[in-house]
């Protein structure tokens, strides 16, 4: 993957955030899960903007497909918030991606509420980061990098910041997910 220039980068943020991207715009192998994981999101909305929830998994997908992330790894996206925000089922995750490392990643993403109320969500964050996989780590970047720029709070704001700035001390990053940490910091 050659290295995107500050103008792409806005320009790939710009579409994921503002423009619609449709399922034809996903390869044909990730189609089953953006028609499933639209419809296991279909009455939720975004906390802060109000717009339905499915826009969010669907633009950290569209981060990760341009980013060259593969078709796992782009169902993966597409399914991130299912384990933990709806009624899904790993199985079922594994049988609409037909894949056993696209339900891993989500299992992997799945946040651990219990965990969270015993480090505290700042900590918590920074340890998960440390020891996601290369490709959850990817993922979860990429959700990151959407996060920031649809109306945080500043404390959210600021959490991803210190978790960003934590994971590049902690441990060494792939290119795309060192190039998306880069962003993040920028946001």
């Amino acid at each position: 993957m050659a290295a995107m220039t500050l103008e792409l980068e806005c320009a790939l943020l710009e579409i994921a955030l503002h423009q619609r991207i449709k399922s034809t715009d996903f390869p044909l192998k990730c189609r089953a899960m953006y028609y499933f994981a639209k419809g296991r999101h279909a009455h939720q909305e975004r906390k802060a903007s109000g717009k339905p929830y499915f826009v969010h998994p669907r633009g950290v997908a569209f981060i990760v497909m341009m980013l060259d992330g593969t078709n796992d790894e782009i169902n993966a996206a597409l399914a991130h918030d299912l384990l933990e925000d709806t009624e899904t089922s790993f199985p079922e995750i594994l049988t609409v991606a037909n894949s056993v490392e696209c339900a891993e990643l989500c299992s992997e993403l799945r946040n651990n509420p219990f965990r969270i109320d015993e480090l505290g969500k700042d900590e918590y964050m920074s340890k998960k980061l440390e020891g996601l996989s290369d490709s959850a780590l990817f993922i979860k970047l990429a959700d990151m990098l959407y996060n920031s720029y649809d109306d945080p709070a500043e404390k959210a704001l600021t959490r991803m910041y210190h978790n960003v700035c934590n994971v590049l001390l902690k441990r060494k990053l792939s290119p795309k997910c060192e190039q998306l940490a880069k962003m993040i910091l920028l946001a």
